[in-house]
């Protein structure tokens, strides 16, 4: 009898179970074109690296700081550097609170706790039970087969998978789309900051100076940062993004230059990426999914929480369930 399990989604949750779970023949299967997910990172030659997803990881959990030592150990360092709440009296924020990133991009925090085969631009349509095998099809056409299958991908896909299914599993409430713009400036800001958090202005919601990460790979003549887009403002122009892409770059970088009073500096090189499911803030009705007879699990982080370390929790958990299963 076929004994394999396959993994859909290759970011942080994918990466854990990758570690945890005591199966030997594990694979993992993305639509993307490599690991990362929502810790994904944008090289750009002779310019840098920029975070244009995930931005830190601050472990609340003993637990979940020594998952992170040992096994990413030489590939994670720690994000020196002020943080400031711009709209509440520019406080300092989570200064007691370690912020981890990867040292040569925050990909490092899923490739390099991935331990399994893994593929890549195969996205899944459609699965099927029968027999007590899983039957998987792929965008490409191509059919895998397997006896056991996780889940970790965002919570609209996982919803439209397993619907004919009828599993009694709730979904309420919904992702947030986030607009994340990445821009690299020809002189330095001299704002001696590594991250701005922004609560109520209508466009930006965080940025952050990727010079501070202080990467190998950035260029030292100019500054880096990642603007990411306030939820409101990613919920007015998400639909129109693919098409207005230039426009609302422009727009949130003006309001960057705004902000900060910027005048007399060249944006060198400007990007922008659309996240249509970043993050959950709500609604959280169970930390995973297990269902020992069909050997359907279902986990990330919109099912406990919106930070990598819910991620963490939600594998870690499913994973125990397997486990003992």
């Amino acid at each position: 009898m076929l004994d394999k399990t396959i993994l859909i989604g290759a970011g942080f949750s994918s990466a854990v179970l990758s570690r945890l779970i005591k199966y030997k023949n594990l694979t993992i299967f993305d639509k993307a074109r490599g690991p990362g997910g929502r810790s994904s990172t944008r090289r750009v030659d002779k310019i840098g690296v920029f975070d244009h997803g995930l931005q830190f990881i601050s472990p609340e959990n003993v637990e979940f700081t020594k998952f992170l030592d040992s096994n990413l150990q030489g590939h994670i360092k720690k994000w020196e550097g002020d943080f400031i709440d711009f709209d509440n009296g520019q406080k300092l924020i989570d200064k007691k609170n370690t912020k981890y990133i990867g040292i040569n991009g925050n990909s490092d925090f899923v490739k390099n706790l991935i331990s399994v085969q893994s593929f890549y631009e195969k996205e899944l349509i459609s699965i099927n039970r029968s027999d007590n095998l899983w039957t998987l099809e792929f965008k490409d056409k191509s059919i895998e087969k397997c006896s056991s299958l996780i889940l970790t991908i965002p919570f609209e896909q996982c919803q439209k998978i397993i619907k004919p299914l009828n599993i009694p599993l709730k979904f309420n409430g919904n992702m947030e789309p986030n607009l994340t713009t990445m821009i690299a400036l020809n002189k330095n800001l001299s704002l001696l900051t590594s991250g701005f958090k922004f609560t109520k202005n209508s466009i930006l919601g965080w940025a952050a100076n990727e010079t501070s990460k202080l990467r190998p790979n950035n260029n030292d003549q100019l500054e880096l940062w990642t603007l990411q887009s306030s939820t409101s403002f990613a919920k007015k122009k998400h639909k129109n993004y693919q098409i207005e892409k230039k426009e609302i770059m422009n727009l949130m970088i003006s309001e960057f230059f705004r902000v900060f009073n910027i005048t007399d500096i060249d944006v060198v090189h400007g990007d922008i990426h659309g996240w249509l499911y970043a993050f959950k803030k709500e609604n959280f009705l169970q930390n995973f999914y297990w269902n020992k007879e069909m050997k359907l699990g279902i986990c990330g982080d919109w099912m406990c929480g919106p930070k990598a370390e819910d991620a963490w929790n939600s594998a870690s958990k499913l994973a125990d369930q397997i486990n003992n299963s």
